[in-house]
């Protein structure tokens, strides 16, 4: 029997094929010119935007930054004071969540960070050193969910997420207009995809699995083998609908990002567009923190919560890959096309 996933990757890699093929009848000559940076002088990737208005996008732009750095800290204090409620399971491994609550916190304060960089130089190559270090965090949690949620699992984990770093921003600074701004939007849509999927896939593996009756391990067990506690046992807010709530709040988050870029690659010039890509981070991060919150405001004798790991398998994640990459490469098509002929 041939397996779904590489039908799904067929037709995938079909159409990423014919997108790409479509952008060689793209005429560049035809992208609108670049304009300077006010502050710097340097060249902006930002286009002429009807009715746009600079003081509504900065106060957007503020406000979420302020959110996320904000949201950031409490995350960081959580994380550090508090006994994490869940606990990550992959083929009976468990593993923390302490350290994937603190990168949260660091997404969060260095999106707000980027933000606060946005206000103050344009959105241009410079720009891009903050951005890259958003996206570079999502790298990291994406890679930190492949090996079990388990740091210690895999050492390099950090070496994988610095190679991304280089290539990511080397390429943007080498690039000229217009292919360093299609080159880093395509690479930051094509993480916030796998970043969306992943959170996804973490649910859906944890609805599957978790059990009305599942047993959980005492918080204070030193074996797997020690006396546990039944799920009905449990108060009320440890029950399954709690637990799977408290993870829909990933996938939730991720939804809100994700949308609020594809909304902007696509609408490129419309200033409704902009703004709601801006609004968008109000809503991520800030729901990120209510994870991390709920995850960490359990007493010691409280028993774990399991948070199951999707299969990291390498055909699940070529899979994964391949429609992250082809649906970017899908909105910046539309996006060019809606910016030429605007």
């Amino acid at each position: 029997m041939i397996d779904i996933r590489y039908i799904t990757s067929f037709f995938f890699l079909v159409l990423f094929g014919g997108v790409l093929f479509s952008f060689l009848a793209i005429d560049i000559s035809k992208f609108p010119p670049p304009k300077n940076d006010t502050l710097t002088g340097f060249q902006s990737w930002f286009p002429e935007i009807k009715s746009f208005n600079k003081e509504t996008w900065y106060s957007m732009l503020g406000f979420t930054s302020i959110l996320q750095i904000v949201s950031g800290v409490f995350m960081f204090i959580w994380s550090f004071k508090y006994t994490p409620l869940n606990v990550f399971i992959y083929n009976g491994e468990k593993a923390s969540t302490t350290f994937f609550n603190k990168l949260l916190a660091g997404c969060s304060i260095v999106t707000g960070i980027t933000g606060i960089a946005l206000i103050i130089v344009d959105l241009g190559t410079l720009w891009t050193i903050f951005g890259v270090i958003h996206n570079y965090f999502e790298v990291i949690i994406i890679i930190l969910l492949q090996q079990g949620g388990n740091l210690a699992a895999n050492n390099n984990i950090h070496l994988y997420s610095i190679i991304y770093l280089l290539i990511a921003e080397g390429v943007t600074i080498l690039l000229q207009w217009p292919y360093n701004a299609l080159w880093f939007k395509f690479q930051g849509l094509s993480v916030d995809w796998v970043f969306f999927i992943q959170f996804i896939r973490l649910y859906f593996a944890t609805k599957r699995n978790y059990r009305e009756d599942y047993i959980s391990l005492p918080l204070n067990a030193s074996s797997d083998n020690e006396r546990v506690t039944e799920e009905h046992d449990l108060p009320d807010h440890h029950k399954k609908g709690y637990h799977l709530n408290l993870v829909l709040l990933l996938p939730f988050a991720a939804f809100c990002h994700i949308a609020g870029n594809v909304l902007f690659s696509i609408f490129l010039a419309d200033a409704l567009a902009c703004y709601l890509f801006s609004f968008s981070y109000g809503f991520t991060f800030p729901s990120l923190a209510f994870f991390v919150y709920l995850d960490t405001h359990l007493r010691p004798n409280k028993p774990k919560k399991p948070i199951f790991v999707p299969d990291p398998s390498i055909p699940n994640i070529v899979l994964v890959t391949i429609i992250s990459v082809t649906l970017s490469i899908l909105c910046l098509r539309i996006g060019t096309f809606n910016l030429i002929h605007s």
